[in-house]
């Protein structure tokens, strides 16, 4: 059964990730972009939120580029995670790009113990671009501690994104 209450401290510790990415923003150059989605757990279809924030590209070789991205995440069971790292795209004709990302990160539990506070966000999905300032993309992530703990569990989720450039 899925809790739909929030304990007040997983709020804090998502509104302080959301906080950090505000101010890191502040900073961002004009062509970084938000993304915003909605995330669904595969086992437990616990729903949640996500929120990133990607910087200007720091390569691009024809459709691919790559950047450095923060991002935090929060589950109706008070599961909350913040990790940065880098992200990268291929765009192809016609607005459809793929994505993915890794990003080490700082996990804290609530009803799901996933073996310690290093968790590692793997992330890949397919997308397009509505139009030059907005795309979607539908994604895919596994968040492990990369047997650094003797227990890992990991979790799955599966992600509507919403992305402003």
């Amino acid at each position: 059964m899925v809790s739909t209450s929030i304990d007040p401290t997983h709020i804090r510790y998502f509104l302080g990730a959301i906080t950090v990415s505000l101010a890191l923003l502040a900073a961002a150059p004009a062509h970084s972009e938000w993304v915003a989605g909605v995330t669904s757990d595969v086992d437990t279809h616990g729903i949640g939120g996500v929120v990133e924030h990607h910087w200007q590209d720091f390569a691009q070789v024809g459709g691919l580029s790559g950047n450095v991205a923060v991002a935090g995440r929060l589950d109706a069971d008070g599961d909350a995670w913040v990790g940065a790292g880098v992200a990268g795209r291929y765009t192809f004709a016609g607005g459809f790009f793929i994505e993915g990302s890794f990003m080490p990160g700082m996990y804290h539990s609530g009803d799901t113990d996933l073996g310690g506070a290093l968790q590692f966000r793997s992330l890949v999905g397919a997308g397009f671009a509505v139009s030059e300032d907005m795309a979607i993309s539908l994604t895919f992530d596994h968040m492990s501690n990369g047997s650094t703990q003797s227990d890992n569990p990991g979790s799955d989720a599966v992600m509507l994104r919403f992305i402003i450039r």
